[in-house]
């Protein structure tokens, strides 16, 4: 499958490059580390991975969202709608895109992923809520775990 829209390349998502498939193993700072079809692991630069004229996310994680169906039901209604704002700024944070943009939306200026980091993205809308970095680092790594991934350890959050 071939994702169409603006690459976010997550753990264990597979790309095409360098005349091969790898798996995405891990993301620091602007580097990523890949393991290939046959074992060999490598570290690229994210510039240059993306820049590669072959390169192309093959298969990813789907739009990261809220599980609907009987999660939030005891909620009081003002939490339940701070929830759900939450979500539309952690799903942009994430994919550049606020859940249910129109096909062929392009990212607002600094959460566009092909050319801000998701460090950045944090840092501008901390900025836009008036939000410390630290609250919305903290709110998108609690929505990955309670999300549709299995739950990782504190130590393990993006």
């Amino acid at each position: 499958m071939t994702l169409m829209r603006a690459a976010v390349l997550r753990p264990g998502d597979w790309v095409r490059y360098d005349g091969a498939d790898h798996q995405v193993i891990a993301l620091a700072g602007t580097s990523v580390r890949l393991r290939s079809d046959v074992g060999a692991e490598s570290v690229v630069l994210v510039a240059y991975l993306m820049a590669s004229p072959e390169f192309a996310v093959i298969d990813g994680a789907p739009t990261p969202s809220v599980e609907p169906f009987g999660l939030m039901d005891g909620l009081p209604v003002k939490a339940l709608e701070q929830a759900r704002e939450w979500e539309r700024h952690i799903v942009e944070v994430e994919t550049g895109l606020p859940p249910g943009a129109l096909p062929g939306a392009t990212p607002r200026a600094g959460f566009d992923p092909a050319s801000t980091t998701i460090a950045e993205r944090d840092q501008a809308k901390a900025a836009e809520l008036g939000a410390s970095l630290r609250t919305v680092q903290t709110r998108r790594a609690m929505a990955f775990c309670l999300g549709s991934r299995k739950p990782q350890r504190r130590a393990e959050w993006p």
